[in-house]
């Protein structure tokens, strides 16, 4: 697994992880170290290699075969539920902003999909 540069504020760990598949140099399968929450001032991270979550994202391989896996917009609707829920019992701007962005993502993702069946590509490996 590949560590990507990406950090979780307030925190400076970098706990996000890819596995390179070549073709695309990791796009399906991350996993990111479990946090603990914020706790006497620093992000608490377990750094067990057993406290690791693991998402694999669907893929079609070149050759045709699929690894089952997430859509991401299953993964993105589970966070806008969240963060739906979250933002009825602790409202804030930045909450609404981040409704806002999955909203986004979701639509841009449904006219993507709507492109790709009027163009006939949906489903295959073509641009």
């Amino acid at each position: 697994m590949k560590k990507l540069p990406y950090q979780v504020l307030p925190s400076a760990e970098k706990t996000i992880f890819v596995a390179d598949d070549g073709a695309y140099g990791g796009a399906h399968k991350y996993e990111a170290t479990n946090c603990r929450g914020f706790n006497n001032g620093v992000t608490d991270y377990d750094e067990h290699y057993y406290s690791h979550q693991t998402i694999q994202f669907v893929q079609k391989k070149d050759d045709g075969t699929i690894v089952p896996g997430l859509q991401s917009e299953q993964l993105v609707y589970i966070l806008l539920d969240r963060h739906e829920k979250l933002n009825a019992r602790f409202p804030s701007p930045q909450n609404e902003q981040m409704i806002t962005g999955l909203k986004m993502f979701i639509a841009a993702c449904e006219e993507r999909v709507k492109d790709r069946i009027d163009r006939g590509v949906m489903g295959d490996l073509k641009k």
